[in-house]
This record gives C-alpha cells, sequence and structure tokens, in this order.
C-alpha cells in the first residue's frame, strides 16, 4: 500500500470512527458484530486501488459495510436453514448429515475445513487462540482481551491479522 494512500485511509478512520460505529451498532445491533464489520469495511477499502480518485470514499465506505451486513444476514439465514435440514433428519431417521449433503459437496467441505486449519496453525499462537475465541467460543473482544491478558486493541489487530491471513490462504 502507497504511503499516501495509508495516510489517507488513516485519517479517514480517525475523522469517521465513531460516527461509523454508531451506524453500524444500529444497523447490526451488537458491539462485536458493528467491530467485525468496521474492520472487514476498512480492511476493503485498504485493498480498493483508486481510492484517491474516488469521489466520495466515505460514501464508499458506508455502502461497503452495508453490503457486509446483507452478506452477513444472507450466510445466517443459509446456516440456519442448513441447521433445521439437519436437525429434521435426525429427527425423522433419515442418514442425517450424511444424507442431507452430496458426496462431491462433503469432500469439498472436508477440503476447505482442511486448508482452514492449516491455515490457522500457521498463524502466530496469540493470534490464533484470539481469533478461536471470538469465532468459536463467541467472547467478546473485552473477555479475549482480559483472558491473553492484552489489549482490546491488539485483539482487533489480531483478528484482522487473522482473516487476512485466512483469506489469502483460502484463495
Amino acid at each position: 500500500m502507497k504511503k499516501d494512500q495509508k495516510l489517507f485511509i488513516e485519517q479517514m478512520y480517525q475523522d469517521n470512527h465513531e460516527g461509523f460505529l454508531r451506524f453500524l451498532m444500529q444497523k447490526t445491533r451488537n458491539m462485536d458484530d458493528a467491530h467485525d464489520v468496521l474492520q472487514e469495511a476498512f480492511q476493503k477499502l485498504m485493498n480498493r486501488d483508486g481510492l484517491g480518485e474516488m469521489e466520495n470514499p466515505r460514501a464508499y465506505l458506508y455502502r461497503t459495510a452495508t453490503n457486509i451486513i446483507i452478506d452477513r444476514q444472507r450466510r445466517g439465514q443459509h446456516h440456519t436453514r442448513y441447521i433445521r435440514e439437519v436437525r429434521i433428519g435426525a429427527q425423522t431417521g433419515s442418514a442425517g448429515l450424511e444424507g442431507a449433503i452430496p458426496p462431491d459437496r462433503q469432500v469439498a467441505a472436508r477440503q476447505e475445513l482442511a486448508a482452514i486449519r492449516r491455515a490457522l496453525d500457521d498463524l502466530p499462537e496469540k493470534c490464533r487462540r484470539a481469533f478461536l475465541m471470538h469465532r468459536q467460543e463467541h467472547m467478546k473482544y473485552g473477555e479475549i482481551a482480559e483472558s491473553l491478558k492484552i489489549s482490546v486493541s491488539m485483539v482487533e489487530k489480531y483478528m484482522i491479522q487473522a482473516l487476512r491471513h485466512l483469506r489469502r490462504k483460502i484463495k
């Protein structure tokens, strides 16, 4: 990333952080989700080429965040529907998970899970622990910070590092 682009994003973060976080809280109704979306939106902004030529980068940031929230809601609905199908399969005595998912998708899912595990193993210990505490154990950033004896800011940095690493490795 170019130095001037980095400075631009840092200034944008300073100027918009509080209002943007309030906006995200209204949309997500959850502080942890709001922080996750904030990080992901700024990550997308950092990866965007031509940032300096953008007519309204702030509007782009808000639109990106709204799209992230919509995508998360869709994934949540998909996940809920999938869990419901598996439960119905288990209750009716059908083959359950094995019968609900075609064999080729089962193999692809196992391969993707193995790739994720390998990518997680590549992360530094505290970074991996922070990521897993948040994503698997559903701990809040403050709880993770307390448990690992680090600052909430460091937890945020670990989450960004982990997500960046996973995206790079899983592609």
